[in-house]
């Protein structure tokens, strides 16, 4: 029989890579055939010739640090699978964090709810497929990162809304109970900025000025425009921006804040609530 056994070919490969794992190299083989693992264990499938090509430059293209949710178009992220490329940030684990408290705070009581810098539309999406009495709109500055986010609303069977702003200029005074953001955070003199992984992914959404917090000012100065009476904000920084962001909530008359570690025991995510006369 032509060809070459996948099963071996992951052995063979991950042994001889410095960064391609046993489990990416299986994830490139299962994309490459457009089939799952139980026929992968099952049946062995050959690698043609052209397949293998194709493996062994996706194979170089991981060794060279680019993330593995590129290569193969999709990632998996709270329940969804969403499609990811290089327009759009790779969702982390880190982020669900939000998500999760989010469903603690609130009840299925409809809410107006917006997943500010949407990208992939990871956020608003997993929330609305939680709360399906929300109305729930993504928003993002990129055309390209809300035709992702509507790829993957309609891949996910959801129904949000999704609007082209930059941050929260689009949107009028007193519109949303709930504002979520994951915004850039990372000093643009971060060396993590060009390590591998991160130099694949869009600068625009990892990086900002004045030691990353330009950005979750702004988001922070104007939510507390957009947001009703007791409306809530929270928002995902660095792990060492806590008492800036903080800082920064009380500046613009938040109240009720907290901070929420994410899995690995870092301060992630701060929330606050603004109060109206």
């Amino acid at each position: 029989m032509d060809g070459c056994s996948s099963l071996n070919q992951i052995k063979l490969i991950s042994n001889n890579s410095e960064v391609s794992t046993e489990l990416d190299i299986e994830l490139l083989i299962l994309n490459l055939l457009s089939i799952d693992k139980n026929i992968l264990y099952r049946d062995d499938p050959r690698l043609s010739s052209d397949k293998l090509t194709e493996l062994k430059e996706l194979v170089q293209r991981r060794e060279r640090g680019e993330p593995l949710a590129y290569l193969i178009k999709s990632i998996g992220f709270w329940s969804l699978d969403l499609y990811v490329d290089e327009n759009v940030l790779v969702p982390r684990p880190e982020t669900e964090i939000i998500i999760e408290k989010v469903l603690e705070d609130f009840n299925t009581a409809e809410k107006k709810v917006l997943d500010l810098g949407t990208g992939s539309g990871a956020i608003g999406l997993a929330l609305s497929k939680e709360r399906v009495g929300w109305d729930v709109f993504c928003s993002d500055k990129s055309f390209k990162a809300l035709k992702i986010a509507s790829k993957n609303m309609q891949s996910n069977s959801l129904s949000v809304s999704f609007i082209h702003s930059d941050w929260l200029e689009a949107f009028a005074s007193d519109t949303f109970d709930i504002i979520i953001c994951n915004p850039p955070y990372i000093d643009p003199d971060d060396p993590r900025v060009h390590s591998d992984g991160l130099k694949f992914e869009p600068i625009s959404a990892l990086i900002s000025a004045s030691k990353g917090l330009k950005d979750i000012e702004i988001v922070i100065s104007k939510s507390s425009e957009r947001l009703v009476k007791n409306g809530s904000l929270y928002l995902e920084h660095g792990h060492d921006q806590s008492q800036q962001v903080i800082s920064l909530l009380k500046k613009y008359n938040f109240s009720e804040i907290r901070k929420f570690k994410d899995l690995n025991g870092d301060d992630r995510v701060c929330s606050g609530k603004i109060k109206k006369c």
